[in-house]
């Protein structure tokens, strides 16, 4: 009998689509790289991103801004990286660690960009596209 990744997680997912800034660190908590992705979905215990290399590191500090315009940060653990044969993007585990509040700051500014960008979209009032990023 084969147990499904979603039987695995302790929390539902969200699908989103926010782009996102990372900071990538090494086990020794030293800066070894940095660039941009999006989340493909969110728990509260996580995020799934898509970047355009992979994350070959121990922890990352995702970086966003909230509707306010205000810098949202959250530390996370690299739980696994796979390339995404659909895409050629690579595919990011991450798990959420530090303070809570920190957490659930950074889950509802997701959500919350997330329905705006949705909620323009059905109204057809949507800003022009965001540029891709880029690494």
């Amino acid at each position: 009998m084969s147990t499904s990744c979603a039987e695995k997680r302790r929390h539902p997912r969200i699908d989103t689509a926010n782009l996102v800034g990372y900071i990538l660190y090494n086990k020794q908590r030293q800066k070894i790289d940095q660039g941009k992705g999006r989340t493909l979905n969110l728990s509260q215990s996580g995020v799934l991103l898509e970047t355009k290399k992979p994350l070959q590191g121990a922890f990352v500090v995702l970086v966003t801004m909230d509707l306010d315009g205000k810098k949202v940060k959250v530390k996370g653990r690299v739980a696994n990286t796979r390339l995404s044969p659909e895409t050629n993007c690579y595919l990011t585990g991450v798990e959420f660690i530090g303070p809570r509040t920190e957490q659930l700051d950074v889950i509802v500014a997701f959500v919350k960009a997330y329905h705006r960008r949705k909620h323009a979209i059905q109204n057809n009032t949507a800003p022009t596209a965001e540029p891709p990023y880029s690494n």
